[in-house]
């Protein structure tokens, strides 16, 4: 498949993703509900015992127009460029299987009229931008939108005007945190993003692969 034909379907792939985003942006919701925590991940960029961990600040780089995105690891900040589909022979659920395997979950999008995050299994829920400040880590851990899902739909999170900025989420393997849209970065060519991550407390015990600093 030539860059041109990628570059379609990409643009096919978007617009169902915005249909999505339309549809569920503007579902807010603040309130702590009940809910399991299950195999979170643990990294050094998440906070120990149910606490949050640093507020983490960085640039998503956006996809070229025929190019693979490069998708980041929220837990741990690395990020990944997609290999091409043809290396996947163009198979849907081949690309997410690599995705996954490599606990990837966040990429953006950015051209003329606007730009998008894609989220990667990542279970996204829209909440009210005063909720960054005022949501508790045990607020989120017991919210019940976040519940545990075997495999979550790609979200597409918008940038503009009368769009929702903030969000809460539990990633593929787990991991609860609040993520915050800050807008384009300063040459326009990446989306700006701020999050903090909490390993959730469940009857298990964890050991860090990686210690803070």
């Amino acid at each position: 498949m030539n860059g041109k034909k990628y570059f379609v379907m990409a643009i096919v792939l978007n617009a169902v993703l915005m249909a999505l985003a339309t549809h569920f942006g503007r579902h807010y919701l603040c309130e702590a509900q009940a809910c399991e925590t299950n195999d979170p991940r643990t990294a050094a960029l998440i906070g120990r015992g149910g606490k949050f961990g640093p507020v983490m600040e960085i640039t998503l780089p956006a996809a070229k127009s025929e190019s693979t995105p490069e998708i980041t690891d929220l837990e741990t900040g690395r990020a990944l460029v997609q290999p091409s589909v043809e290396s996947f022979n163009s198979r849907a659920d081949a690309i997410m299987g690599w995705v996954r395997s490599h606990g990837l979950d966040i990429s953006c999008n950015v051209w003329s009229g606007g730009a998008t995050c894609v989220t990667y299994d990542m279970t996204v829920v829209s909440v009210e931008s005063k909720c960054w400040e005022k949501t508790t880590s045990e607020e989120l851990a017991a919210n019940a939108a976040l519940s545990p899902v075997r495999h979550a739909p790609r979200r597409l999170l918008v940038l503009g005007q009368d769009r929702p900025d903030t969000y809460v989420f539990r990633t593929g393997e787990g991991t609860l945190g609040m993520l915050q849209i800050v807008g384009l970065n300063e040459d326009g060519r990446g989306v700006k993003i701020r999050y903090k991550l909490i390993k959730p407390v469940t009857s298990g015990s964890f050991v860090n692969s990686q210690k803070p600093s």
